[in-house]
């Protein structure tokens, strides 16, 4: 098993507290024994995860991709798994598996997981990595963890010392600074039939990496993670509904607003619940708004301890699942279709969270294990109020090369409790799929007053 980073004992003297930036000498370590975005440049033991050598160039061209057509091809399609893991065989893995995957091994006859060489894809604009380097002396955490102070765009917590700080860098993650896209999402019920929940057109922002972003911009219009702004184009009961929210730098003083509107009443409200553990409609219930893309909004009702670090099979690459297999082909009725998930060996941050006493929530424990390169990649463990395991969420990432960015947004979970699963943000099924623009959208795409206007009716 891969050596942990830190020891578990100087890790825990740290849980819970936010922390100032890491020292100049040890953020000296970033382009020396670690990347320019903190992760450990060199390769392995046996050498099954690679050295970082600056992931796909933006000269990636392979064959059948065309530019700027919202879908990317694989670059790895003549790949063929190295070995395959099934519910025979994963006693020979299990320190590489999460428990949520291997319950799914238990659990399922036809899961499995095959696994190809790794490929440390990941290829940042030198912008996010001169911002990074900055943030590392810079950055820091207030407000109980729920206020990010002094980053500017790139990543937060190159170094990260504690949980929340990990936690920081997932939900800050760059996927670009602003998109559209047009994708589904599915929900698949416990008697294995097919739905489709909600087809949408998106529109994000994420102004906190603004290439122009400076101290003062980051307080201000800058100071989004993310702002979406999306209506639905199908089913047919949901179509002309919209919706627009947004998470800050600031959770306290400035937190998640959200607003819906709906065809049939043609009005707009506030919409609080679009938070926390309520359910998402449009995922069929499996998943809660704070499952999203693995975890997203306030840190508060959790104690999150940073574990530390170790070597895990996650979703990776997965261009195909994404991009190019349709659903009736990629969602079978107990699970996600194994010949079309690409499985990877990574180093993994290893984060749980703990539910604060006297606090409610559907969920008791979770356990996240974030790709170190800070893609998006990951899976997560999550437990019931009787400390069960209730839950499994996985989420892949496709480096989208010639736009120099990571996309880290189709993500699926299971529900042991139902034997149900959902699938969100799919885009092989519709003729378009994922923009990458060059400039942030208007202000004026995420406020309340054009939730009609962008529904059309």
């Amino acid at each position: 098993m891969f050596k942990e980073t830190f020891a578990a004992c100087a890790i825990a003297s740290l849980c819970g507290h936010a922390l100032a930036a890491v020292s100049a000498d040890e953020a000296a370590q970033l382009g020396a024994g670690l990347t320019l975005f903190g992760a450990q440049a060199q390769a392995n033991a046996d050498g099954s995860i690679p050295a970082y050598n600056g992931g796909l160039p933006t000269s990636t061209n392979p064959a059948g991709f065309v530019k700027d057509s919202g879908k990317w091809v694989n670059p790895y399609a003549a790949e063929k798994p190295l070995y395959v893991i099934t519910a025979a065989n994963m006693a020979d893995y299990t320190d590489k598996l999460s428990e949520g995957t291997k319950e799914m091994l238990r659990r399922q006859p036809t899961y499995r997981l095959d696994v190809y060489p790794t490929h440390r894809s990941v290829n940042y604009p030198q912008y996010i990595l001169d911002k990074t380097r900055s943030n590392a002396t810079r950055a820091s955490l207030g407000k109980g963890g729920d206020a990010l102070q002094g980053a500017i765009g790139g990543i937060p917590f190159p170094i990260p010392k504690t949980g929340q700080e990990v936690m920081w860098n997932h939900m800050t993650r760059y996927n670009g600074i602003a998109v559209e896209d047009h994708m589904r999402n599915f929900y698949v019920d416990s008697n294995g039939k097919l739905i489709n929940s909600g087809e949408i057109k998106l529109s994000r922002n994420f102004a906190f990496h603004n290439t122009e972003g400076t101290a003062e911009s980051i307080k201000k219009n800058d100071s989004f993670i993310f702002q979406n702004a999306y209506h639905f184009t199908g089913p047919a009961r949901s179509v002309g509904d919209a919706t627009m929210y947004y998470d800050t730098v600031d959770l306290v003083d400035m937190p998640r607003r959200a607003y819906a509107y709906s065809a049939s009443t043609r009005r707009v409200r506030l919409s609080p619940d679009i938070a926390y553990d309520t359910p998402i409609a449009s995922q069929g219930g499996v998943t809660t708004y704070d499952d999203a893309e693995l975890y997203t909004g306030r840190l508060d009702r959790f104690d999150w301890k940073l574990v530390g670090k170790r070597e895990l099979y996650i979703p990776y690459n997965i261009y195909d699942l994404s991009f190019k297999v349709t659903s009736d082909k990629s969602l079978t009725p107990k699970h996600v279709n194994p010949d079309h998930v690409r499985w990877e060996l990574h180093r993994v941050w290893v984060v749980e969270g703990t539910l604060k006493p006297g606090v409610r929530h559907v969920y008791s424990k979770r356990v996240y294990y974030f790709d170190e390169d800070w893609s998006g990649a990951g899976v997560a463990d999550e437990y019931d109020g009787s400390g069960k395991l209730y839950k499994s969420l996985q989420q892949g990432m496709s480096q989208l090369y010639d736009k120099q960015a990571p996309m880290s947004r189709t993500y699926w979970a299971y529900d042991f409790a139902t034997g149900a699963y959902s699938f969100s943000q799919h885009y092989a099924d519709l003729k378009f799929g994922w923009k990458v623009l060059d400039k942030l959208l208007p202000r004026s795409t995420f406020i309340p007053e054009a939730l009609q206007a962008r529904s059309g009716r």
